[in-house]
């Protein structure tokens, strides 16, 4: 270890950047693509559905593509340990499964099945490390980067490590930090002695990077730790008969009986249990909500290595609560986001709030969607068309009130209550020939890729400034110079002039420091839009991910309506990009009804303002432009 109190941070290398990417989700796309162990889900729950005919055909074709997607996102040392399996499973669906081809159904079903164990078993893992290594080092594109880390998150949570955890091990490791690698060295066996934290907090180890990148490999493939798990949760609209009522794992107690013993050092508190009163533990009692249709659940999940303790706990106790009240209790008790998560006397929590506390739990995808504030800025342009237009804006309103709605709804609702707002507002603009999806592509395609390219610069600019304390006082002014004179702030809203954010990319990502995630991430969006062929290359990029997002999208959405299978991990990806489009859509209707015009004109302005946008883009005669 170091001698004294040195810096952790010296020189900035390679190893800095896999710190930072493992703890910082700040930086990460919004848009989601299907993970590899999530497409070959989706692929076993098609192959249980039928071969290649007629309406299987559009769903095969979706997890295809998803599929071969996701192979190709792989890095090789992965790749390598998936062979020959993945290419026997590619080569079976190189060509989509029509009736006469059951074999190739259940050879590429198999196929799925032994490399979902393979992902599970956390075999997978050190080749996924060192594929994240490898890609900080020969420094590749941020999405490649980001990609890597995805995939070992993913792999450590179905191996049932606690990924969040671990990756933050890890990133102490790989920041040099002497109180990660001691922890590292103990939990390897490497060390028989260990020396007082207090001692060397905020010190260096002085391992090189490699060494440092050599010890989290073996880090990654340890078991899981084993521990004794304990969930508290609370309900509103809730009531139980007694003060505390126990059904197997699970403890229900009034919430006023509860924080009364636990804070005021009530007659009964030595009849709570041990995490709640442990003199060398500690306990956030005081976070438990409070209120008279207030009730406390505590589960006790028993021992083991869990991966998502709180997700765990929050299923069997919905369960318990769900099966009890229905369908007597028509509203239903009303579960708290947030928990408090004992392991082995260890706690961690998260804030305890509801809906309609939390603006960001009200409406999930608000950083991705402006639409809703735009759409309450309408209310005084159609009120003068409430008397004369009254059976055209109650069908628009009551269509903007569902998609209020499903805004707050789990993500298979959402995407079922978005849908059917697409579908009627594609037969108001199309007539009743047009498909939903096919108004989508016809009207919405080149406005989802302008957006797109817009949202993604504007984020290399706004996140320019993340983790700037570890920077010299000569970067921090730079950057902050570049990041103030493109960024203005008004009314909690923040705007860039994008055509400016062009021109001064180059500028921002020569002064941000080498081997930090913001320089990889503004180098490459600066040399992306620098030349037409570049514009042309991001354009297709993003043209091929609609294409895909669509077709997962019908996917998801007939599944739900027709009783087929669907992963959660796909309507999660699709929920977001459905609810952002049907937004878009209301807005363009509610436009003309607000100036008079047919609202056909107002979706065909739109739709032709951003084709001919795209046309100039691919015409290879000029760069990016806003």
């Amino acid at each position: 270890m170091g001698e004294g109190k040195s810096e952790v941070r010296t020189t900035r290398t390679w190893a800095d950047e896999v710190a930072q990417v493992l703890r910082s989700n700040r930086l990460h796309s919004a848009e989601r693509e299907l993970t590899w162990p999530e497409a070959l889900e989706q692929l076993r729950a098609r192959a249980g559905d039928g071969p290649y005919t007629g309406q299987q055909r559009q769903p095969w074709e979706a997890t295809i593509s998803d599929l071969t997607h996701a192979a190709v996102q792989l890095g090789p040392a992965v790749r390598q340990q998936l062979e020959p399996r993945l290419s026997e499973l590619l080569s079976a669906l190189s060509t989509p499964p029509n009736a006469s081809a059951t074999d190739r159904i259940a050879k590429a079903a198999r196929l799925a099945d032994e490399l979902l164990m393979q992902a599970d078993s956390g075999q997978l893992l050190p080749a996924a490390w060192q594929d994240l290594v490898g890609s900080a080092r020969d420094d590749v594109g941020f999405d490649a980067l980001n990609g890597c880390r995805k995939l070992l998150y993913v792999l450590l949570q179905r191996s049932q490590q606690r990924a969040e955890q671990v990756c933050s091990q890890l990133s102490g490791v790989m920041r040099d930090d002497a109180v990660s690698v001691q922890g590292a060295q103990l939990r390897l066996g490497d060390l028989d002695v260990s020396a007082p934290w207090r001692d060397i907090a905020g010190c260096a180890a002085g391992w090189s990077p490699q060494a440092r990148a050599d010890l989290c490999e073996r880090l990654v493939v340890t078991q899981p730790l084993t521990a004794h798990h304990v969930v508290w949760h609370a309900f509103r609209r809730a009531a139980i008969s007694r003060m505390v009522e126990e059904y197997g794992p699970v403890t229900l107690y009034d919430s006023e009986w509860l924080r009364g013993n636990l804070l005021k050092d009530g007659p009964f508190r030595g009849d709570l249990p041990a995490e709640t009163r442990a003199d060398d533990g500690f306990f956030p009692a005081e976070m438990l909500p409070e209120g008279k249709d207030v009730v406390i659940a505590r589960v006790d999940l028993g021992s083991g290595a869990r991966a998502d303790a709180p997700a765990d706990s929050r299923v069997l106790v919905q369960s318990l609560i769900l099966a009890a009240t229905f369908p007597e209790d028509q509203h239903g008790w009303e579960l708290y986001e947030g928990y408090i998560h004992v392991a082995d006397g260890a706690c961690g929590w998260k804030v305890f709030s509801l809906l309609d506390e939390d603006i960001d739990a009200r409406m999930p995808y608000g950083p991705m969607d402006i639409t809703a504030k735009r759409l309450s800025e309408m209310a005084p342009r159609v009120a003068p068309h409430l008397a004369s237009g009254l059976a055209n804006v109650s069908g628009v309103v009551d269509a903007i009130g569902w998609w209020k709605a499903s805004g707050v709804q789990p993500p298979h609702a959402s995407v079922l209550l978005d849908v059917r707002i697409l579908e009627t507002v594609a037969t108001a603009v199309c007539g009743h020939g047009q498909t939903w999806y096919g108004y989508l592509d016809a009207f919405h395609k080149n406005s989802w890729i302008r957006r797109s390219m817009t949202s993604e610069l504007f984020d290399v600019v706004w996140h320019a400034r993340d983790d700037l304390h570890g920077w010299s006082p000569q970067e921090q002014e730079a950057i902050t110079t570049i990041h103030d004179k493109l960024l203005r702030h008004r009314n909690w809203e923040s705007r860039a002039d994008m055509a400016q954010v062009a021109v001064e990319l180059p500028s921002l990502a020569a002064a941000l420091p080498e081997h930090t995630l913001q320089h990889r991430r503004t180098a490459a969006a600066a040399h992306r839009i620098s030349t037409p062929a570049g514009v042309r290359v991001w354009y297709t990029d993003l043209e091929n991910r609609w294409t895909r997002t669509l077709g997962r999208l019908r996917l998801v959405r007939n599944a739900l309506a027709h009783g087929g299978p669907v992963t959660a991990a796909a309507a999660a990806s699709v929920a977001p990009v459905v609810h952002q489009l049907a937004g878009g859509a209301l807005l363009s209707s509610l436009t003309a009804l607000a100036e008079g015009t047919p609202v056909a004109d107002q979706h065909e302005a739109h739709r032709d303002r951003c084709d001919a946008w795209a046309r100039d883009r691919l015409s290879g005669s000029t760069a990016y432009k806003p």
